[in-house]
């Protein structure tokens, strides 16, 4: 009988050593028509009673000898090439699943619009179970949670939306699984990345489907602490990644949930380089003729996304502005700012400037410590998700802002995704 369901695992030399707690995690699942496809790299090794399982399936690759890490994305995707089942879970060597994993699982993907489902997570260390937990400075929620006796902690993930899906410390974590034919049509992990894979096929899932990507509110995972964690001994080639994945995506995640919530994109001063699909706004040759030093022509809460590249330098009040594109964003909204910066001649060269930026400015609209020097005039609260100046003309003496900043308010506010300063 074909199985249900395929779990996929590569095996290291570093977490071989756990694969039988894996394993015992599997044969105490309450559905029990699956198969789990082993991937042998770098050294790993299954044990014989592990072999013996006919529900077992192992594969060795055998150009990663002597590598404990080695694009792990393409290890993944090795053992989903054999895998027959039509959903595909990920587990790694060294974690466990709850013994109600597959059936909460294979329930969620009986909705027929689900193509990628994840659940909350429980994190312990090694020998001693002492739990752990992402930290609620970040957003993060927990509660407890008992697994054979271990008092753990349960953090629980987001619903899926472009806020939580721009980086990975708040991406869908484990467990996480896919539909097999939704997952060859977006081509499946990426094989050329060495880190930060699963960030990178979330995004692309999500930029797919949209709501398809479906929360589990249940712990259905848990996850080892040691030495050898990817996450410690990789971190600096998964950050990097990350950045990689966020330049690359954020802004249409940005689009794909303005759309998925019925929310208004528009592009102010975007008569000159509009992004596709958004509302032009500005005063001539534009859809929508205004003046923005007066009050903008959109209701409160209506807005998904605002691009204001190189318009804001424009405007008289700086105040006014970013109170306004405060007031239309909707709850959780973004807006993504290009501003001149003064820290180079740009800011000042061109004669109708009205205000002045730089990376510093944005402190008074994110950051209480300073939004009290502009109060009570300025009326917003916005989340910064990256700050950075950079060089887009190829001249150090036109240095620009860009700033991605996210609207807080209800209900968006009560668990932002991130640092929240303001």
């Amino acid at each position: 009988m074909k199985p249900a369901v395929s779990v996929v695992t590569p095996v290291h030399k570093t977490s071989a050593p756990y694969l039988g707690d894996a394993y015992e995690s599997l044969k105490a699942q309450t559905f029990e028509h699956g198969e789990w496809v082993l991937v042998l790299n770098g050294g790993g090794y299954v044990t014989d009673d592990i072999r013996n399982d006919q529900r077992v399936v192992v594969i060795t690759v055998t150009d990663d000898a002597g590598e404990q890490h080695n694009r792990i994305g393409r290890l993944k995707k090795a053992g989903i090439r054999v895998a027959i089942g039509p959903i595909l879970v990920e587990l790694d060597a060294d974690d466990l699943l709850t013994p109600d994993a597959l059936e909460a699982i294979l329930a969620t993907f009986e909705d027929s619009t689900v193509k990628m489902a994840y659940s909350n997570v429980a994190m312990f260390e090694d020998q001693t179970w002492q739990p752990r937990a992402f930290s609620e400075y970040w957003g993060w929620r927990n509660r407890p949670f008992t697994y054979q006796g271990h008092q753990l902690i349960e953090s629980i993930a987001w619903p899926v939306s472009a806020q939580m899906m721009r980086r990975v410390e708040w991406a869908p974590n484990h467990v996480r699984a896919w539909e097999a034919t939704a997952y060859w049509k977006l081509g499946g992990h990426d094989e050329s990345m060495k880190s930060g894979d699963d960030h990178d096929l979330c995004c692309r899932f999500y930029l797919a489907y949209g709501p398809g990507v479906r929360h589990i509110d249940r712990c259905l995972y848990l996850y080892r602490y040691h030495a050898n964690n990817t996450c410690v001994t990789h971190n600096a080639d998964v950050q990097a990644q990350v950045l990689q994945n966020y330049l690359k995506y954020s802004r249409d995640l940005a689009v794909r949930w303005a759309d998925d919530n019925q929310l208004r994109k528009i592009d102010l001063g975007g008569r000159f380089d509009a992004w596709q699909g958004f509302e032009t706004v500005d005063r001539l040759d534009a859809d929508i003729i205004t003046d923005l030093n007066e009050r903008w022509p959109f209701h409160d809460n209506s807005v998904g996304v605002i691009k204001a590249s190189h318009v804001f330098e424009h405007l008289v009040d700086s105040v006014r502005t970013m109170n306004e594109a405060y007031r239309v964003l909707a709850p959780g909204g973004w807006l993504f700012i290009e501003v001149p910066s003064t820290d180079g001649r740009g800011a000042f060269q061109d004669p109708t400037h009205r205000s002045w930026w730089n990376e510093n400015s944005f402190r008074y609209y994110t950051n209480q410590a300073w939004a009290r020097y502009i109060q009570p005039e300025y009326t917003g609260r916005f989340q910064a998700s990256r700050i950075v100046t950079y060089d887009p003309f190829n001249d150090p003496t036109v240095p620009v802002v860009q700033a991605d900043l996210i609207a807080l308010k209800a209900p968006y506010d009560e668990r932002p995704v991130g640092e929240i300063l303001i």
